[in-house]
């Protein structure tokens, strides 16, 4: 069998790494270019061995990015994020923690000039709609690497890049709030869970760890090595998912949605320890948070939901507004499994409306040349993953 190949560049932004192209190398939207991002990462496979997917939901994406046809923006960029157990992809929300490395690309790329110190470029994500204001250091014409700025979740220091997400409410469903409300009540197996459904980057469902029986602190390996809790907290998720018409069937939304709505976990803060063992002392943070992601704990916390979370905070009546710290500043610091992540949104709590929110993060442009794929594509339904069990 054959294969061809496309440029690729391999990236990490933030806590997440993906596979970046130039958007014209893929065929337009539909089955085909499904099927060619299922087939560059390797999904379906728990290990996804056969392509440059990690086996996580964090390393399971890829971004298309070209110069931008929208007035006022710079690039605009596809966010795809592919299953690892089923044959799907799915489009309808952004990765918010990859988006910090496409500025970085744009620049490497020369798809807009770079200016030292720093080159601002307006992204716009094709997925939601959001327009999003990097800031990106500059050192002899390349997106900077070297810097001090330090994100939970990544071992080594870098240049700080500046992502301001712009009127970000309503990504997917056109409004804040999707369901009307702030608070809803949603009907599962294991009865009525409260829960707050925010549209800030991503849909999140918020509910309080102490609904599902949680602390709100445990740690990702210890609920991912529990397939019943994991299940249990699917279903709420799914419950979330009917509500907003992406599944008919709250067990249908793992193959139909299987990225929104994000399900946040949150609790009031509290002392903890991260993945490493570090300590984080409960005034270090504003909100306790855990998220599912892809049916998994995620390993920290996905940006999109750090967006929404801090909105949230100053939206009245919702859960998190609820067990939050009062969120009087500008920012709002969440910790998660392995450490503390803040942003800075600016929120009118009497519409409420959602101006901006800004974060920070680091890139790193990891590996550029050629991705192989087989010709044909093959259909990855017929695929037959390896058995093995992946824990995020």
């Amino acid at each position: 069998m054959p294969q061809a190949s496309i440029p690729a560049v391999f990236m990490r932004g933030g806590t997440s790494k993906g596979v970046f192209v130039r958007a014209p190398d893929l065929p337009p939207a539909g089955p085909e270019r499904d099927a060619l991002v299922l087939e560059l990462l390797g999904s379906p496979d728990p290990m996804q061995i056969d392509g440059l997917g990690g086996g996580i939901s964090s390393t399971s994406k890829l971004m298309a990015v070209a110069p931008s046809t929208e007035p006022g923006c710079d690039v605009d960029y596809l966010f795809a994020q592919a299953s690892i157990e089923h044959a799907a992809v799915d489009y309808r929300g952004n990765c918010g923690n990859l988006t910090s490395a496409v500025g970085a690309y744009a620049i490497d790329e020369g798809l807009v000039h770079a200016q030292e110190p720093v080159t601002p470029v307006v992204l716009h994500n094709t997925n939601t709609g959001v327009r999003v204001r990097a800031r990106v250091p500059v050192r002899d014409g390349r997106a900077a690497v070297q810097g001090e700025h330090r994100i939970a979740g990544v071992p080594r220091p870098g240049a700080c890049i500046t992502n301001e997400y712009l009127e970000p409410a309503g990504s997917v469903f056109g409004t804040l709030l999707p369901t009307g409300a702030a608070l809803d009540r949603l009907d599962t197996d294991a009865g009525p869970v409260d829960a707050s459904i925010v549209d800030v980057g991503n849909p999140v469902v918020f509910v309080r760890a102490a609904d599902v029986g949680l602390r709100g602190d445990e740690l990702p390996a210890d609920v991912n090595a529990r397939p019943e809790l994991v299940a249990r907290l699917e279903r709420v998720r799914g419950s979330a998912a009917v509500r907003l018409g992406l599944a008919e069937h709250p067990d249908e939304a793992a193959r139909t949605s299987a990225q929104l709505p994000l399900l946040a976990l949150v609790a009031p803060p509290a002392s903890y320890r991260t993945v490493s063992d570090e300590p984080i002392a409960r005034d270090d943070i504003d909100v306790l948070v855990r998220a599912l992601s892809v049916q998994k704990l995620h390993h920290a916390y996905p940006m999109t939901a750090l967006l929404c979370t801090a909105a949230a905070a100053h939206v009245p009546d919702t859960i998190v507004h609820e067990v939050c710290r009062p969120a009087e500043a500008r920012t709002v610091r969440v910790g998660h499994p392995k450490g503390v992540a803040d942003a800075h949104p600016d929120v009118d709590p009497a519409g409420p409306h959602v101006t901006s929110v800004a974060v920070t993060r680091t890139a790193r442009r990891l590996m550029a040349g050629e991705v192989y794929y087989r010709l044909p594509v093959p259909d990855a339904t017929n695929a037959t993953p390896a058995a093995q069990e992946v824990r995020e």
